[in-house]
């Protein structure tokens, strides 16, 4: 016959644990979001990056890359040589 277990293998759920590491993890969040990067961005290191990026054309608060003037630019230059050339890039 098989043997049989006295102890279970999983162990029961404690959801008083999940709940306080969710609440610190959330609580860490907050601390990042709310006090640390507001800080960093006063850094005038930092600013003066997002001001040499401005003056290269760079929006630093462009979402995507693609959200970029000069991304839309070379997409229309990538987009004429394919059209020049449907082969340019890769073999049917």
């Amino acid at each position: 016959m098989g043997q049989v277990f006295s102890e279970p293998i999983i162990q029961p759920y404690s959801g008083w644990k999940g709940g306080l590491t969710l609440c610190l993890v959330i609580g860490l969040m907050a601390v990042i979001w709310l006090f640390i990067l507001p800080a960093l961005s006063q850094d005038p290191e930092f600013l003066r990056q997002i001001r040499l990026r401005e003056e290269q054309g760079i929006e630093s608060a462009a979402m995507f890359y693609s959200d970029l003037p000069a991304a839309k630019i070379a997409k229309e230059h990538l987009d004429q040589l394919e059209r020049d050339n449907p082969y340019l890039f890769w073999l049917p």
